[in-house]
């Protein structure tokens, strides 16, 4: 069975040159995973991030560079 997991674009769009750096995480459990997803939300405000993945705001990296 695979780990839980995310991958999160960092900081604001950058329109066409999409330089924003892309991590993936990986997690023992769902609980960390969402520990980590309710940490990150509590950041929002002060930094922009894209959570990327099955089930998350964007199924691909392509997909979020495609978008605008």
């Amino acid at each position: 069975m695979d780990k839980p997991s995310v991958t999160i674009a960092w900081g604001e769009r950058n329109s066409r040159d999409n330089d924003n750096p892309i991590r993936t995480f990986r997690f023992n459990t769902e609980g960390e995973l969402d520990a980590f997803l309710e940490g990150v939300s509590e950041c929002l405000g002060w930094f922009d991030y894209a959570t990327i993945g099955e089930g998350y705001m964007f199924e691909t990296v392509e997909q979020w560079k495609e978008s605008e």
